[in-house]
């Protein structure tokens, strides 16, 4: 299984990857941009196989996966051309989407930045998964994974502790 995490960086994505990296049934891919700090994947920094490989052709960015390896691309999600050409070289069977701008300060202080950040590299995904869902150029099948998106806690704004679990 082929397993797309965008936001691998992040806290979320992170933690993602250390669970599913041990796993031999998955190949695992990621999306990072050039100033993503890589804390968060300390433990996993000798498997990782960082791709710079810009606005290029799928070929190209297969060209650089090395297997046994976590498949980093740096990917502008924001960018429906990179997005098309990344999620049609991986060719994921599952795409986590943790990218996304969620401290809530910079969404009050660059309210247009976070919901282009937020919603068109979401779009850019359903988009590319919709135009490879029927195969492209050189691909014997389409591109069909199932996508999961993840919200915030945020979202509820003041939950007390008698409210939770949230129903």
């Amino acid at each position: 299984m082929r397993v797309l995490i965008t936001g691998i960086t992040g806290f979320v994505g992170s933690h993602m990857a250390d669970m599913l990296f041990p796993r031999s049934d998955i190949e695992l891919f990621g999306t990072y941009r050039r100033r993503s700090r890589l804390d968060n994947l300390e433990n996993l920094l000798p498997h990782l196989n960082l791709i710079e490989v810009g606005v290029s052709s799928v070929q190209t960015i297969r060209a650089a996966f090395l297997p046994g390896k976590i498949n980093m691309v740096n990917t502008d999600l924001v960018d429906a051309f990179s997005v098309q050409k990344l999620i049609g070289a991986v060719r994921p069977d599952r795409i986590f989407h943790l990218a996304a701008q969620s401290f809530v300060p910079t969404s009050w202080n660059a309210p247009a930045e976070t919901l282009t950040t937020n919603i068109l590299s979401q779009l850019n995904i359903f988009e590319a998964v919709r135009e490879l869902r029927n195969g492209a150029p050189g691909d014997q099948a389409g591109v069909d994974p199932l996508i999961q998106i993840a919200g915030s806690s945020e979202e509820y704004g003041l939950v007390l502790p008698d409210e939770v679990p949230m129903t």
